[in-house]
């Protein structure tokens, strides 16, 4: 890749993959010269590393690219999940918001991503010319929106273009969308093939104390109310040697936690993320995390979500043998009903996720254990909702993130969304386990009243002079830094006597 002088700005919607993609893309813009700008400020190359997850993901994302084109001089960026669920709906809002002399990329997860990146890097160095009868994709970022039948070669005196990178307008408009389940995912997997082999290895977290590490992506488990197969690649895993490399660079650069992350973190090493379909190997999460947790300054080693199936003796040995395994467990429940559970397409039963929950506590000290809930799931009844209390209550959970059921199309759930409760009582079920999650953190933090607990500094807030430091167990402590002092406290490991506790989190005292 050629190099360039400019400025960047990323912003990232969603999970820690997401974040950690939108890393990979910074380093990438970093190795072709640019330099990240702050944060809303005007730049030459805006990246918008978009969500879908929800309804109310895609609004976000929408909300960015429109923030985007308000700050980019040379070029827009539109990646992610969104970009590659929604591309003709990311393709009229460029058009619609493009200024003259703007260029925009509009990619997917697969090789058009670099691909992407690297036409971003010759445009701006200013060798890029057109070729006459050749489309200019892949230098100018001129593709204008496939108009099927028609001749759909870019004009050469079209001021600005939007590039749907590694796409042809024949590839688009060859056929109509796939209208089975199977289908789809077969047209995703040989659309987007893993791209990280060209992406290069991040050396730095921004702005993040915790460093996430991607070592697994795709799904293929098909839960009804999610799009993520649709959008992802291929189930896939990174090498060992990769992870570590990245892990021990990511140390040397001064992060002390470091958050493996995946889709399905449990089907690392592994070509499916279906258990009816696994064979008897011992799965090499485990080593993975020895090695990691094995690693010269690193405070805590942390996994970023797991199915509960993930959770087996095996790996429980691990963590109780690392001494630097960050005990917080994130175990989606989504429902506590098993009607409701199959609907879904969970891979387990109510009576399976309690069973692994006790599993854990026998194993581990005060674990944390957080979880997904999706409330009006369509069919939830008031007796299905009173099951998801009575689990959660049960499973105690330290933090609950609890979502309205958002019906995403092409996903199996879309064809149901007509059959949930309407919104006043969705809203009212949202309230209700809102109110036990809190009580349920509460209960949680308040073990710790009188205890002295480690934490990780954080970047200091804008609004508030009060600092804040993340345990081992993902509960926050709100603090007082000491009016005078020669050290920057951001990013090291300090101790502090919990004082109380807050809105949110632990008040402490710093004590080292």
């Amino acid at each position: 890749m050629q190099t360039v002088n400019g400025t960047f700005v990323i912003t990232t919607l969603g999970c820690k993959v997401n974040q950690y993609d939108g890393a990979a893309v910074g380093q990438s813009l970093r190795q072709a010269g640019l330099v990240a700008a702050p944060r809303g400020a005007a730049c030459d190359v805006a990246v918008v590393n978009t969500c879908c997850v929800t309804a109310p993901a895609m609004y976000k994302s929408r909300q960015a690219i429109r923030r985007a084109f308000r700050r980019a001089d040379r070029a827009v960026l539109i990646c992610g999940c969104y970009g590659d669920f929604d591309a003709p709906a990311c393709r009229e809002l460029a058009t619609e918001l493009v200024p003259p002399g703007c260029r925009v990329f509009i990619a997917g997860h697969g090789d058009d991503l670099p691909q992407a990146i690297a036409d971003i890097v010759e445009m701006l160095c200013g060798e890029a010319q057109r070729d006459a009868g050749v489309s200019p994709a892949c230098l100018a970022g001129i593709l204008p929106a496939p108009d099927c039948g028609t001749d759909s070669t870019p004009s050469a005196d079209q001021p600005n273009g939007i590039h749907n990178a590694g796409e042809t307008p024949a590839s688009r408009c060859a056929s109509p969308a796939p209208h089975n389940l199977k289908s789809r995912r077969l047209a995703v997997v040989a659309r987007n093939a893993p791209a990280d082999a060209r992406l290069p290895a991040i050396e730095h977290f921004d702005d993040h104390q915790r460093a996430f590490v991607k070592i697994q992506d795709g799904c293929d488990a098909f839960c009804s109310y999610c799009v993520v197969p649709f959008t992802r690649s291929v189930v896939w895993s990174r090498p060992a040697e990769a992870v570590l490399a990245e892990c021990r660079r990511l140390v040397k650069g001064g992060h002390r936690e470091i958050v493996l992350s995946g889709v399905f973190l449990g089907a690392y090493g592994r070509s499916t993320c279906c258990r009816r379909r696994w064979d008897d190997t011992p799965s090499p999460l485990g080593p993975l995390i020895e090695a990691v947790a094995s690693i010269a300054g690193l405070w805590r080693v942390r996994l970023s979500s797991l199915e509960p199936g993930d959770l087996t003796a095996e790996l429980l040995d691990v963590a109780k043998r690392c001494p630097n395994f960050a005990p917080h467990f994130h175990l989606p429940l989504q429902s506590g009903a098993d009607t409701v559970l199959a609907r879904m397409n969970r891979q387990y039963d109510s009576a399976g996720f309690l069973r692994v929950v006790e599993r854990l506590r026998q194993a581990m000290d005060r674990p944390a254990l957080t979880a997904d809930v999706i409330v009006g799931f369509p069919g939830e009844t008031d007796a299905e909702f009173e099951r998801t209390l009575r689990v959660a209550g049960e499973a105690g959970f330290a933090a609950m993130h609890i979502f309205p059921f958002s019906a995403i199309p092409g996903t199996a759930a879309w064809a149901m969304r007509r059959r949930g409760p309407n919104e006043a009582v969705v809203q009212r079920r949202v309230r209700e386990l809102t109110v036990l999650g809190e009580s349920l953190s509460q209960k949680y933090r308040r073990q710790f009243l009188g205890q002295t607990l480690e934490g990780v500094v954080e970047i200091p807030s804008r609004d508030t002079v009060r600092r804040r430091a993340m345990t081992d167990r993902h509960v926050t402590i709100f603090f007082d830094p000491p009016p005078v002092g020669p050290e920057e406290l951001t990013g090291q490991v300090r101790q502090f006597h919990i004082l109380d506790d807050g809105d949110g989190g632990l008040v402490g005292r710093l004590t080292s």
